[in-house]
């Protein structure tokens, strides 16, 4: 359950990550990083406690659904939905900036457009054809992720120190907000431990010691991959790929050449889960008579959900192209966060309502206070021209909702 979360959190976000913490937080980057794991063991640890009520799939939307009730529920899996698809072009964007250091020509927007069009309609194509496709696929790509990283952070211990630190001030005037904006992505991943919970043998002794450990893992090895960058990189702000430097200051070019490799098939192993996950979201939305029941439809021949499968991967490819990944991450954050505060909420009134949870944090209403001001406190340092656009993507929901259900009503009452 420990290598469970370790993988589930170590993704792409840690290939973006050390560039963008030397430019936006300076000095102050290996803070950041303990920061927004503080945030996510806070979120962690809430999600661990509900999970351990109820042995259904489903996650905190099902969490929500059950404590606050549907439509809760709904706005949830939907934030889910969102926050899935502003990941999926965030992951399919830092895989093209590594691809770079191998094709140049990637560097221009139209082959970076064919590519990731044509890399769509490969992981579109592969999933609908069955999920065994797409989970070996995904388990395949994720093998070599962790050995170069590990490789990497064990140079920070050899090759840096404290006098390494850089001595830039975090960049004005939204440095610290934005640079804990690209570590939170880095660190989520965790609810997937909380999600199995009902499968372990001993949830109650085991599944606190499995999130809280790996999230300490994963939180080590990204401060020991920021020592190596300021180590043995003059200037890691000024890298556009520090990762790839450090390899190629270690083994020359072929070292270069051999991280950026791995770091575009960890990022491929990362898009054929997202590929893999997200449509069932849209999927699970639709069967719910949430979305219009289309959406729901099952493949005749391979009896995966084509449509949502379909309508994921158009509106990914979408965010993509179009969106910068500075939008993108303030997409997701919030999305995100405000899906895991439900869980934290959840936990609240759980225990006033239903008592002691299986597993029962300690502390836990103090935790889950403490993780809705988090939330909060992040949502609110965002770019309001996110908040704006998150609240209106709610709102189109709700109306898609609304007209769902309200057709579902219709065909009920009019007479066959």
């Amino acid at each position: 359950m420990i290598a469970l979360t370790v993988n589930s959190i170590v993704g792409a976000g840690v290939l973006a990550l050390p560039a963008k913490l030397a430019i936006d937080a300076g000095n102050w980057s290996l803070a950041v990083i303990l920061a927004a794991f503080v945030v996510v063991g806070l979120l962690a640890l809430s999600l661990a406690e509900v999970a351990s009520r109820y042995d259904v799939t489903g996650g905190p939307q099902y969490y929500a659904q059950v404590t606050f009730g549907p439509l809760t529920g709904f706005t949830v899996g939907w934030l889910f939905t969102l926050s899935s698809l502003a990941s999926t072009a965030l992951i399919a964007q830092v895989m093209l900036d590594y691809a770079v250091a191998l094709w140049p020509a990637l560097a221009a927007a139209w082959p970076r457009a064919v590519v990731i069009t044509a890399f769509t309609i490969v992981l579109a194509v592969i999933n609908v054809r069955g999920v065994t496709r797409g989970a070996w696929i995904g388990n395949l790509l994720t093998i070599a992720k962790l050995l170069p990283l590990g490789l990497i952070a064990l140079a920070g211990l050899w090759f840096a120190g404290w006098n390494h630190i850089p001595v830039t001030e975090p960049r004005q005037p939204d440095g610290l907000s934005g640079a804990l904006q690209v570590a939170i992505f880095a660190c989520v991943g965790f609810h997937v431990a909380a999600v199995v919970a009902g499968e372990m043998r001993e949830p109650r002794r085991d599944l606190p010691v499995s999130i809280l450990g790996g999230l300490a893992i994963a939180c080590l090895l990204y401060l020991l991959l920021m020592l190596a960058c300021f180590g043995v990189l003059p200037d890691t702000a000024a890298s556009a790929l520090p990762l790839v430097d450090v390899a190629r200051a270690f083994l020359g070019q072929a070292g270069g050449t051999l991280m950026a490799v791995a770091a575009v098939v960890s990022c491929a192993g990362g898009l054929t889960v997202q590929f893999l996950v997200g449509p069932r979201y849209v999927y699970a939305l639709g069967v719910a008579r949430d979305l219009p029941r289309p959406i729901a439809a099952v493949h005749r021949v391979f009896r995966t959900p084509h449509a949502a499968i379909i309508a994921y991967a158009a509106v990914a490819w979408l965010l993509t192209i179009t969106g910068t990944f500075k939008y993108l991450l303030a997409i997701f954050v919030i999305a995100r966060v405000l899906a895991h505060g439900s869980t934290a909420a959840a936990l609240i009134v759980l225990r006033r309502r239903e008592g002691p949870a299986p597993v029962t944090v300690r502390g836990g209403v103090v935790i889950a206070v403490l993780a809705l001001l988090a939330c909060a406190g992040i949502v609110v340092t965002t770019s309001w021209t996110a908040v704006r656009d998150v609240a209106i993507a709610l709102a189109v929901g709700l109306l898609i909702r609304a007209a769902a259900r309200y057709r579902e009503r219709k065909c009920a009452i009019t007479p066959a």
